[in-house]
Order: C-alpha cells, then structure tokens, then sequence
C-alpha cells in the first residue's frame, strides 16, 4: 500500500510533467511515463532526484514531441544519447562532436547537408559554434536527434538498393 507521501509525490510530479509540456495527461499515460522513466532512468518517485527527473524528461517531450519509448528505433537512438551523455567531465568543440557522431553513426559526415546539422543542435536547445567547446552530456541530445536522421537515411539507402522489396504483388 502507498503512504500518502508517496502519493502526493506522485501527483506533483505528474502536474509538474503536464506544466512542462503544455496538456493534462491521463492517470494510465502518467502511470506508463514512470513506468518508463524506472526503466530508462533509474527512476524513483521518492527520490530527490525525481523532480529533476520527470522536469528533464517532460522537457525533452516537449521539445522533441516524437520522443516515444516505443519507437521501433528508440533503443538505438538511445544507446547514441547514452554513449555521449555518460561521458560527464568531457568537453568537444561542435566540430570534433560532429565527426565523432559520424564515426560512431557509421556516416559520412559529407553527406549530411549543413543545414541539417544545424537542425541537429537547433532540436537539442544548442547554438552550433564550431569552434565553441560544449559537454558530451549537453551534446547528447544533438546525437539523439541525429541518430533519427541516420537510420531514415539507412533505410532510404536500404530501399532504393533493394528496389524489388517496393513493388507492390499484382
């Protein structure tokens, strides 16, 4: 049985989640966000981290609205989000982050029009500067974002040299 802590915890994480991004939500829907967040973040509602928590998470469902567990590609983006954010005390110019991202992606860094790049750390809340030194753990997002764009991009590449699996059976 919950105590009554722990439940007017859990309501006031919950109203700070809908103040963050913008709508109520359901009780089920809030129920599967911390189900998610003790998957994905260690979470615990009586934690003192679970306000940051829950404050981080709602903003980066605001910002990036097509953020969802459930995703079919959101385990490799998120190993990207990781490999970069659990580097705590390092720092990179958006440059060297970029050729880093690359080599880790597996892309050529050629093929990825500026603007886009742009968009990359436009999504993230960053200012691209490229000589401007970042933290891996800020730049993460950058590589969340970024992951998104190289696995549509595999699988356009995958397409268009399989072109027998897009025909339609008569």
């Amino acid at each position: 049985m919950a105590t009554k802590e722990y439940l007017s915890k859990y309501r006031q994480l919950k109203e700070a989640y809908e103040r963050i991004i913008g709508k109520s939500i359901a009780d089920v829907t809030w129920y599967r966000v911390v189900g998610n967040l003790k998957r994905y973040f260690g979470f615990e509602v009586e934690a003192s981290s679970a306000l940051l928590i829950v404050e981080s998470f709602a903003d980066l469902k605001r910002r990036y609205g097509a953020f969802s567990f459930n995703n079919p590609d959101f385990n490799e983006r998120w190993a990207t989000f990781k490999h970069f954010y659990d580097r705590e005390n390092i720092e990179y110019t958006c440059k060297q982050f970029l050729m880093l991202l690359a080599e880790h992606l597996k892309i050529d860094l050629q093929d990825v029009p500026r603007s886009t790049r742009y968009y990359w750390f436009e999504r993230a809340g960053i200012k691209y500067q490229a000589d401007e030194y970042r933290r891996s753990k800020d730049l993460a997002l950058v590589a969340f974002v970024a992951t998104n764009w190289a696995i549509a991009k595999r699988t356009a590449t995958m397409k268009s040299a399989n072109p027998e699996d897009n025909k339609l059976v008569a």
